[in-house]
């Protein structure tokens, strides 16, 4: 079979600037395009950077308008991206996420394919009302009964959820993440930090990262370390007035977003160990690219994180005390924390690369296609 035209909506573009599903995309479609597929990214004005490129590494890319409203953002973008789409001959979308769902349906008329991505359980993150959650409820089980001919998950618990809860089958393709070893001279001197002189906490600065947990249980552990946090939001909330004002006067220190040059690389780089907080699920980037990066992650106790640390790293649970203890075994620790890093490193080689994960959706998106409606890509 020829390759597919594939259609990725969901991400806020490429090159990524911003989090876990544009990273994904931008390593995940230039080696779809390799491996003989064309493929287009749809993207957000004011995310891909200064300026607006209409091709990476070989994937169209298209910008669609959509309301600056934090609410209606993703929504209105999704809902131009489909109309967009239309008029252009696309074999197979691949969305990311389910929170579109709804809008997804009427593509099932031009007998077009449609994957989702499941992503995270969306509808559990504390920043939704309770309208707003009942909406993300209703979008998943659109896309499981109605709008998807075939689901993806990035974790295997994942995948397990979705048959627990709907009988539907979800296949696992998982994220990718690279090993990185070297830590150039003078990369960490923009933030005036040491190699091994302090904590990292790298992610997007919303409620179910537990940031707030972090920050008490690093103060709680007396460990003479920094707390380096690195990470920001579009929109301002209470939460990151809460959190700076938690980590006011203590070793806590607010980098703001980290882009670009491999700037979080190197202070992954860096760091003498990783603490994330992340419960939403499934497979999370950040605590991939720790693990790449030889970091000792201690990470919250969820199917999820123990799926992908398996053993490679340290579990801690929301109680007290329980990551101050985490963080007290790290200091008192270093060879065991280095091993540890390494092992991590390890998983990724065997089970995260970037090449794996897209020979996975290539083999996947053929067999998919060759098998729906008779389907051959012209």
């Amino acid at each position: 079979m020829s390759g597919l035209r594939i259609a990725v909506i969901g991400s806020r573009g490429i090159p990524a600037n911003y989090g876990g599903f544009e990273t994904f995309a931008e390593e995940l479609c230039p080696r779809l395009v390799e491996l003989g597929h064309d493929v287009t990214v749809y993207c957000r004005k004011g995310y891909t950077g200064d300026y607006l490129l209409h091709e990476y590494k070989g994937v169209t890319l298209r910008y669609p308008p959509y309301l600056r409203n934090r609410q209606l953002e993703q929504l209105s973008h999704e809902a131009a991206c489909i109309a967009d789409s239309l008029a252009r001959k696309f074999d197979l979308y691949y969305f990311l996420g389910t929170r579109g769902a709804p809008l997804y349906v009427p593509l099932k008329l031009t007998r077009r394919i449609i994957v989702v991505n499941t992503d995270g359980l969306e509808w559990m993150r504390r920043k939704w009302s309770r309208l707003g959650r009942a909406y993300l409820k209703f979008a998943e089980w659109m896309a499981v009964r109605v709008a998807a001919d075939e689901l993806v998950s990035d974790a295997r618990a994942m995948s397990a959820f979705f048959h627990r809860k709907y009988g539907r089958a979800s296949t696992y393709l998982t994220n990718g993440a690279h090993v990185l070893t070297e830590l150039p001279a003078g990369a960490l001197d923009e933030w005036s930090l040491e190699p091994g002189s302090y904590y990292l906490v790298a992610c997007r600065i919303e409620p179910e990262n537990n940031i707030d947990i972090i920050i008490r249980e690093f103060l709680a552990s007396g460990s003479q370390r920094e707390l380096v946090i690195a990470g920001g939001m579009n929109y301002r909330t209470p939460y990151w007035e809460h959190l700076t004002a938690l980590g006011a006067g203590g070793r806590v220190r607010f980098l703001g977003p980290v882009y670009g040059d491999m700037r979080v690389e190197k202070l992954h780089l860096g760091c003498y160990a990783y603490l994330h907080g992340h419960e939403v699920g499934g497979t999370n980037p950040s605590l991939l690219k720790a693990m790449g990066c030889g970091n000792l992650a201690i990470a919250l106790d969820t199917e999820f994180n123990s799926e992908n640390l398996e053993g490679t790293g340290l579990l801690w649970e929301k109680r007290q005390g329980s990551l101050a203890d985490r963080i007290r075994w790290a200091e008192a620790n270093p060879q065991k924390v280095a091993e540890l890093g390494r092992q991590a490193q390890q998983r990724i080689r065997d089970h995260y690369t970037w090449d794996r994960i897209a020979t996975a959706h290539d083999e996947f998106f053929r067999q998919v296609a060759a098998r729906r409606r008779g389907f051959v890509s012209s």
